[in-house]
């Protein structure tokens, strides 16, 4: 766990988080672990996600959903409805640096907290906007939402196999992607500021950023119109050419990245690879190279192709579920696993922390995951009784 005493390199920002769900806490969080003070803004009783999520699976009274978003943070309470609340904030932010938000587009003007209205008060704010299609547009009022994105974006049609039905990614890949994107739009108004002393609005969209997660096969469509057909077999990805894929062993499954044919033929002691000795004909063959291959997999173990192919340096893994990943000895040796407080009651929960390494200024947990409202009266005094 990385020492909670460093100083990161955000810690001289400061971010008022409007944001809940997943795209916009993220972007908070990565800011926070950097050492940026963070304080979310959240309805009297939390925000949407303290009371939805994944499998309904809750740590020390809070969802596990919206644990692993919001660490690295201090909660305010408040009725943003409120105009005395409302004035509170503007008032509040000359002493920020960030805003951001993910509200639909045009909510936060109508509550009076735009980036008019904060910038009117402190000119030199960044104010960060997160939406599903952005803030303009004809899309502008649709709910944004990550498996709804992807599936408008034509994303859907990149996963699984020929004969399934559209697929979408396993994980919040929009919303994680989007969130992404926020962390590094409000890092680089930042930058620009810095230089100049002005600030600005910066806005990102669910549906824009799913559709740049796609570069590479949209760049294959726009210049080809290229059909891009699923494989029959499960060979990874939609444009992949053999070897490439999943396979199963004797006792579980490894994956194989790309390489040619001829070559693997030559390391696994089978001659009917050496016909596939073009890109086009690892292309076309791929389905039929993956059945015989997963035939010939099938009759070893896992670690024992994985030493062949180690020793050969072709590029490969072992296929492996969570419980494997926690005991992963990567895993453990870069610390990818915090031990994280909950509120001011000694509870933990496990997570995944940072994944970034600074050689002076690494990411730390600084605060865990606060309650509802647990630091309103530490930032906005005697709040409570005036909402």
């Amino acid at each position: 766990m990385p020492s909670t005493d460093t100083a990161g390199p955000l810690s001289h920002v400061r971010v008022l988080d409007f944001t809940q769900l997943l795209q916009g806490p993220l972007a908070t969080q990565i800011l926070g672990d950097l050492g940026a003070d963070v304080v979310k803004l959240e309805k009297p009783h939390g925000e949407w996600m303290r009371s939805w999520g994944i499998l309904a699976s809750t740590t020390a009274g809070e969802m596990d959903s919206f644990l692993a978003f919001n660490r690295n943070k201090r909660s305010v309470a408040a009725d943003l409805k409120d105009p005395a609340v409302r004035d509170r904030l503007l008032d509040l932010s000359r002493e920020f640096d960030v805003v951001v938000e993910n509200f639909r587009p045009g909510v936060m003007d109508r509550l009076g907290l735009g980036y008019d209205d904060f910038a009117a008060v402190n000119p030199a704010i960044v104010y960060a906007s997160s939406s599903g299609y952005g803030q303009t547009g004809p899309y502008r009022e649709r709910p944004g939402q990550d498996l709804l994105v992807q599936a408008l974006a034509g994303a859907l049609h990149l996963t699984g196999r020929r004969e399934d039905p559209p697929t979408p990614s396993g994980i919040g890949i929009s919303d994680e992607y989007t969130g992404l994107h926020l962390a590094v739009a409000i890092l680089a108004a930042l930058s620009h500021r810095q230089a100049t002393g002005i600030g600005q609005r910066v806005a990102v969209d669910l549906f824009s950023c799913t559709i740049a997660a796609q570069q590479q096969e949209l760049t294959v469509w726009l210049n080809h119109r290229r059909p891009m057909p699923r494989a029959e077999e499960n060979v990874g990805h939609v444009g992949a050419t053999a070897p490439f894929g999943t396979y199963p062993t004797s006792d579980g499954h490894l994956a194989l990245a790309m390489m040619p044919c001829p070559q693997l033929g030559k390391i696994l002691g089978v001659d009917w690879l050496e016909e596939f000795d073009t890109n086009e004909k690892m292309f076309a063959g791929r389905d039929v190279i993956h059945r015989r291959l997963a035939a010939h997999f099938a009759t070893g173990t896992t670690a024992a192709w994985l030493a062949l192919l180690d020793a050969h340096d072709v590029w490969c893994a072992p296929v492996q579920d969570y419980r494997a990943l926690e005991r992963d000895p990567q895993v453990r040796h870069a610390g990818l696993l915090w031990d994280v407080p909950v509120g001011d009651d000694g509870a933990t929960f496990r997570t995944v922390g940072s994944p970034f390494t600074f050689s002076r200024t690494p990411p730390a947990l600084r605060r865990g995951v606060p309650r509802a409202g647990q630091h309103t009266d530490e930032i906005l005094p005697a709040l409570d009784e005036e909402v």
